[in-house]
């Protein structure tokens, strides 16, 4: 049997000289959101309920301005979010006040397939440098979309899959929603004491239009979206993971054939094939990707898609792991 042997690593930041960027424009600027997190010794559990007591230690924000249509308007509607953390995870609540709640958008979806319905979340820039950032959002099913924001290309990639929990629920006033963020699904200097993130909280209400609602004020005359992010500040003592995912896979086919005599017996020819996924952290900035005899099937069966008088090619989006 051949085996292919395959590693690549991607070293975050590595592109970073072109930005010019040290720091977020916007630091130290009173009027801009901050918050300091608080780390609490126990968890929350998540089912769209804010019942635990560590809910009353959390820090509280709203999400005060309406960022797009309307530029730093005061919002529509009233969002209320509590944050905490915990040694090993973040842990966000939304309340999301609707004066008709009849009008919520809100489908059970395949993942990262729901934007536009009523949608919160959070994105986070753990060097709060203004690079990249992680993007959570839950609609009021808890249907996640995450994907990351790089700052320098401006697209934002929703190849990336968390390992991440959330719950959502509807209510008489609106919709609620609850979500754990395990600190081993980031990278970010653990060698401080005490982090500086940057922090956005995101609230997404269509109606005629889609209100985009937001804890901070947003400036379309500056062209860098992430250096208009909040600060956040906390995770005392927080430990970033070993991020080591093992994946192994195993491909088995049997080939039965014989001569037209029916009185002939089968010959059967058997083949497996063995392979190995390796994804490790080595560094907050440098991630060792690797491959052994990669198992080259789809992860996902490609849905389907109608060709009628299209003039251009189909896509179909990659879902081998390492590729990606």
């Amino acid at each position: 049997m051949n085996k292919t042997v395959y590693f690549h690593t991607l070293l975050s930041g590595f592109f970073a000289t072109s930005l010019s960027l040290s720091a977020p424009v916007n630091a130290g600027d009173p009027q801009q959101f901050n918050v300091t997190i608080p780390t609490l010794t126990q968890h929350a559990e998540i089912d769209g309920e804010f019942n635990e007591p560590q809910w009353q230690q959390a820090a509280n924000i709203q999400l005060k301005y309406e960022t797009s249509p309307g530029e730093n308007i005061a919002a529509l509607v009233t969002t209320d979010a509590k944050i905490f953390a915990t040694e090993t995870s973040l842990f966000v609540a939304f309340t999301a006040h609707d004066n008709n709640p009849s009008q919520i958008r809100a489908n059970l979806r395949d993942r990262d397939n729901s934007w536009g319905d009523d949608q919160v979340g959070i994105k986070l820039d753990t060097f709060n440098n203004a690079r990249l950032a992680y993007q959570f959002f839950v609609n009021p099913y808890g249907v996640q979309n995450d994907s990351i924001e790089n700052e320098l290309t401006g697209q934002e990639s929703d190849a990336w899959d968390g390992i991440w929990y959330s719950a959502g629920k509807l209510t008489e006033q609106g919709y609620q929603v609850e979500i754990e963020l395990p600190l081993r699904l980031f990278n970010f200097d653990d060698k401080k004491d005490i982090q500086t993130w940057g922090i956005e909280l995101v609230r997404f209400y269509p109606r005629n239009e889609t209100h985009r609602l937001s804890t901070n004020k947003i400036d379309r005359n500056v062209s860098c979206q992430l250096c208009q992010l909040g600060t956040a500040t906390g995770l005392a003592g927080a430990q970033q993971g070993q991020d080591i995912q093992i994946t192994p896979s195993i491909v088995a086919a049997r080939n039965s054939q014989r001569e037209l005599n029916p009185n002939q017996p089968w010959q059967d020819e058997d083949d497996i094939e063995v392979g190995l996924d390796l994804r490790w952290g080595i560094t907050p900035t440098t991630l060792l990707n690797a491959t052994i005899n990669p198992d080259f099937s789809q992860v996902e069966a490609d849905s389907g898609q109608l060709d009628v008088n299209n003039n251009f090619a189909l896509f179909y989006p990659e879902k081998r792991a390492f590729f990606r």
